[in-house]
C-alpha cells in the first residue's frame, strides 16, 4: 500500500537536528575499515536506546538492529556503512576530525546518520507496521569485505530478509535531488598486477640480457587492443594502466618489472574475458622475448544491480519525500565507480541511489577527497524516503 508518511505526527525540525548530531559526531570520530570499534559502540547504544533488538560483532565490527512486529508482512533491510578513510581532512569545519590522517571523505557518516535517525523514528510507529525491519549498519565497505562479512554471519538471516535498500551521498548531484536506475548502477572492479622477469646483464653486454622494461613495453602496447577487439562497442568496460616499475641502475638490464591498474567492467562475462587475454597477451609476449609473466587479480566489488520492481518502490517514495518529480533522476549509463553494497544484491533483490549532497554557497568538493564538504540538507531528504519505502513496504 502507498502509505503518506506526511500524515503522520513527525516532527521533522527535531529529527533533522538529531540527523546532524549524529552525523557531527560520527565525522569528528572517524574510523578505518574493520576498526570502527567506537562508532560501532556508540550506534549500539543507541539503537538500544530507542528500544531495538541489537546484536554487535556482525562478521567483525557491524551492527544490525531489528524492529519485530510480531505481525505478519516482509522484512526489509536499511544498510549503512561505516568506515572512514585514510586521509588527513582539510575542510576547516569546526567539527572536522578529531582523528589526524583519518576523514569521513565518502560520506560514510551521512549514511549513518539517515538510518540510525530512520530507526528512531520507526521506533515509535511499530504499531503501524508489520512484518520486520532491519537496520545494518556496515563496517570495511572501503576495504572490500564488509558487505561479505555480514553476509557470512548470518546477518540476512533470522529473520530472512526479502529486499534491502541503501543510498550513497553524491556532491554533484542537487540536494533534494536523488539519481538512480534500475538494473545496473555501478561496476565491478578488479586490481592487476603483471610482473615480468627477464635477465640482468651490464647494458655493455645487451646481448646477454633480458631487458624485463623493454618486455614491459611491449606488453602495454598489446594490452591497448583487448576493448577494441574482444568487448562490444555497446558494452561499457575501461582498464587503466596507472603504474609501472622496474630497473635499479642506468647501466643495468633490469630483469624485472611490474605493470599495475584498475579493471572496470559492468558485466561479469565481459571482465572475465578481459582476464584472459591479458593473461595470454603478457604471457607469450614475454615467452616470444625470452623472458616470462604472471598476472594476478585482486577481485573487487560485483557491480550494483538493481532490482526493477524495487526501482519503482523507491521512486513513489521519493516522489512523496522530493518537492517535484523532476528531482527525480534517472540517469542511463552505469558509474564505473564500485560499491560492495552489491554482495547483498548477489542474494537478495535490493536498490541502490544516489543522494544529492551539493552545496550551493561553497565548495563541496568530491568523493574521496579532503575537502568533502556534504550540504547536510541531504540528511533529512534521505530519512523521509527511507520512511516512506518502510511505510510502504511494512505499513498496515
Amino acid at each position: 500500500m502507498m502509505f503518506d508518511i506526511n500524515a503522520l505526527d513527525i516532527n521533522y525540525e527535531s529529527v533533522y537536528k538529531k540527523a546532524i548530531e549524529y552525523r557531527r559526531h560520527f565525522h569528528q570520530y572517524p574510523e578505518l575499515s574493520f576498526e570502527e570499534f567506537e562508532t560501532s559502540k556508540y550506534i549500539a547504544e543507541k539503537l538500544i536506546s530507542f528500544g531495538y533488538d541489537v546484536k554487535t560483532n556482525v562478521g567483525g565490527t557491524g551492527v544490525i538492529a531489528v524492529l519485530r512486529t510480531n505481525k505478519e508482512g516482509k522484512s526489509i533491510a536499511f544498510r549503512a556503512d561505516m568506515d572512514a578513510l585514510p586521509m588527513l581532512e582539510e575542510t576547516g569545519l569546526p567539527f572536522a576530525s578529531k582523528r589526524v590522517g583519518i576523514m569521513h571523505a565518502c560520506g560514510h557518516d551521512c549514511h549513518m546518520a539517515i538510518v540510525l535517525a530512520t530507526a528512531e523514528v520507526l521506533s515509535g510507529y511499530k504499531e503501524s507496521l508489520g512484518g520486520t525491519i532491519k537496520f545494518i549498519f556496515q563496517h570495511g565497505e572501503e576495504a572490500n569485505g564488509g558487505a561479505k562479512c555480514i553476509i557470512n554471519d548470518g546477518g540476512l538471516r533470522n529473520p530472512d530478509v526479502d529486499e534491502i535498500y541503501g543510498l550513497h551521498v553524491m556532491p554533484d548531484i542537487p540536494v533534494g535531488s536523488i539519481a538512480l536506475k534500475s538494473g545496473y548502477l555501478s561496476a565491478t572492479d578488479d586490481e592487476f598486477y603483471i610482473r615480468i622477469h627477464g635477465r640482468s646483464a651490464h647494458s655493455s653486454e645487451p646481448e646477454i640480457g633480458v631487458n624485463a622494461i623493454v618486455i614491459a613495453s611491449q606488453i602495454i602496447t598489446a594490452l591497448a587492443t583487448i576493448l577494441w577487439t574482444n568487448i562490444s562497442p555497446y558494452d561499457i568496460a575501461t582498464y587503466s594502466i596507472c603504474k609501472i616499475s622496474g630497473g635499479e641502475a642506468i647501466n643495468v638490464i633490469p630483469d624485472y618489472a611490474e605493470i599495475s591498474g584498475m579493471l572496470r567492467c559492468v558485466e561479469k562475462e565481459n571482465k572475465m574475458a578481459i582476464r584472459s587475454k591479458m593473461v595470454s597477451i603478457s604471457e607469450n609476449i614475454s615467452k616470444s622475448m625470452g623472458g616470462s609473466a604472471e598476472v594476478e587479480f585482486i577481485p573487487g566489488f560485483p557491480s550494483v544491480n538493481n532490482d526493477s520492481e524495487l526501482t519503482q518502490v523507491v521512486i513513489k517514495a521519493s516522489e512523496k519525500a522530493l518537492k517535484s518529480p523532476e528531482d527525480i533522476i534517472l540517469i542511463d549509463k552505469p558509474h564505473l565507480g564500485s560499491e560492495d553494497f552489491a554482495y547483498y544484491q548477489e542474494e537478495i533483490p535490493g536498490v541502490m541511489f544516489m543522494l544529492g549532497c551539493e552545496n550551493a554557497i561553497c565548495e563541496t568538493g568530491t568523493l574521496h577527497s579532503p575537502i568533502l564538504n556534504v550540504n547536510e540538507e541531504s540528511l533529512l531528504y534521505g530519512i523521509k524516503i527511507f520512511l516512506n519505502i518502510a511505510f510502504m513496504q511494512c505499513g498496515l
